[in-house]
């Protein structure tokens, strides 16, 4: 009996414990779960770690970036400046050149106005001469006529 009792205890134990069991093949479960995931977290915190060193590297490297776009920036408004500058003094040139143009413009009418003037002269000038040559000429074949007239008269 003492096997049977034996067996039977056994057989009772084990039904008994085997919730127990279950429960502790699943906090086994749980246990190594969480012990991946621990070490997928400090995977994740190392990379994590990495990623700020990254980023404050980067930082670094944009701070030193913004630092030579304002020193390039700086430039550019004092190039700016010079160009305003200089801008205003071509302005100031162009208004001269202007002025001198309106002058020049001004005194070409003038000298077109002598020249048309002095043309309606010349050819009142040419119309007279021409006559007066008409009217010499003339009276060199008039003249011409009476010689011949008058050697026509005279003995050989």
């Amino acid at each position: 009996m003492s096997q049977e009792l034996k067996d039977l205890l056994r057989s009772v134990l084990k039904e008994e414990l085997q919730p127990v069991h279950e429960r502790l093949d699943r906090v086994e479960r749980t246990q190594q779960e969480l012990q991946r995931g621990q070490k997928a977290l400090e995977v994740s915190v190392a990379q994590i770690q990495q990623d700020v060193a990254q980023l404050q590297a980067g930082q670094q490297a944009l701070q030193q970036d913004v630092a030579k776009l304002q020193i390039g920036q700086q430039k550019l408004e004092n190039e700016m400046a010079d160009m305003k500058q200089s801008l205003g003094n071509v302005e100031r040139t162009q208004e001269k050149i202007l002025e001198e143009l309106r002058i020049s413009k001004n005194n070409q009418a003038h000298i077109l106005n002598d020249l048309t003037s002095m043309k309606q002269s010349v050819d009142l000038t040419v119309t007279y001469l021409q006559r007066r040559t008409d009217v010499i000429f003339d009276k060199m074949i008039e003249h011409e006529r009476q010689i011949l007239n008058l050697k026509s008269h005279l003995p050989n």
